[in-house]
């Protein structure tokens, strides 16, 4: 029987320690905090991530180098006879499209299968965990790949606490974000097909969060999909939408927190909840 990797980056939202447990790999992604270089999970923690923003520090991230990826490949590939690679969505990250291509070379073809992606977050996890039960199924890897890509949906409703990471990253003009703190707009970000948009701007937390489960819900069954609730540093909040969200679906709901990755760009205090379907 084939020996398969499974591989991440850390924009899954995936600590050392589960990645162990759950026998994934994961490509750590760097952060950079005033110009100072740290590899997440390995020179910095979460704590030391909420820490910086709260300081109002400067904080970007960037995507692992080319090289970086392909020699993790070639330190697998001693080990395993295939790696399964599931990584950021290719609408916020060159690494999918990079990934794929590298995949194609004559080293790595048919060795490694990259997903072509529009997950991201604790979603990716899911999603590797259903890929192995999928193999010991008997699905070939190539099988499993088509599966998630024809298949696989995430459709997530963001709501930062507010709006000085977003400014601070540039995804958002610092006049938008003075005006939306002035008129104390709430904006809801939704995350579908592997991108972040705007979804809608209200006054008030509570009606963003009413709205934010409306749109989780529209036109679906809600017994097709996995939920999930996900807070930067925020759970008690994210208890009581928790609570919100499973009497809306009448499904369980998983709670997870965000990770430096994510965090670094919503910023502290956002809650994340929303839908993955089931495969």
């Amino acid at each position: 029987m084939k020996r398969i990797a499974f591989l991440c980056d850390s924009s899954a939202d995936i600590s050392k320690e589960e990645a162990l447990a759950l026998d994934l790999h994961v490509i750590r992604m760097p952060i950079i905090i005033d110009n100072e270089l740290y590899i997440e999970e390995e020179t910095i923690k979460n704590a030391d991530l909420i820490q910086a923003l709260k300081a109002n520090k400067n904080v970007k991230t960037t995507q692992p180098s080319i090289g970086e990826v392909m020699q993790t490949w070639q330190l697998l590939l001693k080990d395993y006879d295939e790696i399964f690679y599931l990584p950021l969505s290719k609408e916020l990250s060159g690494t999918c499209a990079n990934a794929i291509a590298l995949a194609e070379t004559d080293e790595f073809k048919g060795k490694v299968h990259v997903v072509n992606s529009t997950f991201v977050c604790y979603p990716v996890v899911k999603m590797l965990n259903r890929a192995k039960e999928l193999l010991e199924e008997g699905f070939s890897c190539e099988e499993v790949k088509k599966r998630i890509e024809e298949n696989g949906s995430l459709f997530a409703i963001l709501i930062p606490e507010n709006l000085q990471t977003l400014k601070n990253g540039g995804r958002i003009s610092p006049a938008a974000a003075a005006v939306a703190g002035l008129l104390k707009i709430y904006p809801l970000l939704k995350v579908e097909n592997g991108a972040i948009d705007i979804h809608s701007k209200v006054r008030t937390a509570s009606r963003a969060y009413k709205e934010g489960i409306e749109a989780c819900l529209k036109g679906i069954n809600p017994s097709e999909y996995d939920w999930m609730i996900i807070d930067a540093d925020n759970r008690e909040l994210s208890n009581k939408l928790k609570t919100m969200l499973e009497e809306a679906t009448g499904q369980k709901v998983e709670q997870r927190d965000f990770k430096s990755i994510i965090m670094s760009h919503t910023g502290v205090g956002t809650i994340g909840f929303g839908r993955i379907k089931k495969i």
